[in-house]
This record gives C-alpha cells, structure tokens and sequence, in this order.
C-alpha cells in the first residue's frame, strides 16, 4: 500500500522511514532547547532559593545589630556614670589636697618663725600636735609627696 498525497503515513511507516538532516537537526534543536530550559528552570529556582535566604539573613543581621545597639547604649551609660563618679571624687580629692597642701603650708611658715624664736617647748604645744596631724593627713592623702623637714 502507497501513501497518497492526501493521506499522512502512520507512525509505524514514519518509524520505520530514515530522517532527514533536517528532520534531525530540528529534533537535536528541540532537545537542546529543552536541555537549555530546564538549566534556565534550575538556574532561576536557585536564584530564588538564594533570594529567599539573602532576606532571613538581612533580618537577622538587622536584628543583631538592634541588640548589639541597645547594649552597647547600656553599656555607654553605665561608663559615663561610673567616669563621672571618678571625675566627681578625683575633683573633690584634688581639693582636699589642694586644701591639705595650704594649710600645711601655713603651718609649716608657723613652724618656721617659731623655730626662730626658739621656742624650747613647741614640739608639746597645740601647733606642733597640728602639725603632726597635718602631715600625717598629707601622707594619707598624697603618698607620693615629700615633706621638707627643715
């Protein structure tokens, strides 16, 4: 039995045919074409996929960083009210010794002009015990002083 020209062979007679190069080549274009769009397919879910983990990691990051501001604030506070503290007590040290230092100083131009009037008793009077109590506080309070014996 002969095709005609108005009847298409069946599939068994196309199978059993040999292609043409044409024939195969739109058959190779096919495949690589449907090759090509699945790797496009692929490539498109990993971009979205790759998306998706991108956004958590910026919300975590955002939220770490949140966290790391609020402490760091904390911690901030707590430093310049401690600082201030120290200034505070460094400020009032400083004038105690500053304080400490005047009167050791008039106590010492005391001393002075009573050693020259040779006072034979001033080691047992009110302002040798003064003094004594004033250079013991200096001590205290300065360690790192060094007081004139004269």
């Amino acid at each position: 039995m002969s095709a005609t020209p108005a009847q298409k062979p069946s599939r068994a007679s196309a199978a059993q045919t040999p292609l043409s190069p044409t024939r195969i080549t739109r058959i190779q274009e096919k495949e690589e074409l449907k090759n090509l769009n699945d790797r496009l397919a692929t490539y498109i879910d990993k971009v979205r996929s790759l998306e998706s983990e991108n956004s958590v990691l910026q919300l975590k990051i955002s939220e770490k960083e949140e966290v790391t501001t609020r402490e760091l604030t904390g911690i901030k506070s707590i430093y310049e009210a401690e600082l201030a503290d120290a200034r505070r007590l460094l400020d009032e040290t400083a004038r105690e010794k500053a304080k400490l230092q005047i009167e050791l100083g008039k106590t010492k131009t005391e001393l002075d002009e009573l050693t020259k009037r040779r006072i034979p008793s001033f080691r047992t009077t009110r302002l040798g015990f003064d003094l004594n109590v004033y250079r013991r506080r200096l001590i205290l309070c300065a360690p790192d002083m060094t007081l004139n014996n004269d």
